[in-house]
């Protein structure tokens, strides 16, 4: 029992890191003023869930920026892209594995 209370906190922390991740790259790339982004960036902080805490230290802000400027798509050779999913499920796009260099193998369905 206490490795599925594990896993479903694991599952919670890492579905909130993906949720603040693309509202992230949602805010920095919208068309509004930096002041505006600047506190939607702050509303995303992990925080506690009775009551917004917004810190308006430009120190924070400045390392939001710095840290989603790491964020930034891949440039990948489309032909080594596969689409991975049923037909209906809207499916997955992954890299298509190097089985030369010990990964696992992805089949594309039939």
């Amino acid at each position: 029992m206490q490795d599925l209370e594990k896993l479903n906190k694991n599952l919670e922390l890492n579905n909130q890191l993906v949720y603040n991740l693309l509202m992230s790259n949602i805010i920095i790339n919208s068309n509004i003023n930096s002041d505006d982004k600047e506190l939607l960036l702050l509303l995303l902080q992990d925080r506690d869930r009775n009551f917004i805490r917004i810190n308006h230290n430009k120190q924070v802000f400045e390392n939001i920026q710095t840290y989603l400027t790491l964020l930034r798509p891949l440039k990948l050779d489309t032909h080594k892209l596969i689409r991975v999913g049923g037909s209906n499920d809207g499916g997955y796009v992954m890299v298509q594995c190097n089985t030369s260099m010990g990964g696992g193998e992805i089949r594309k369905p039939y």
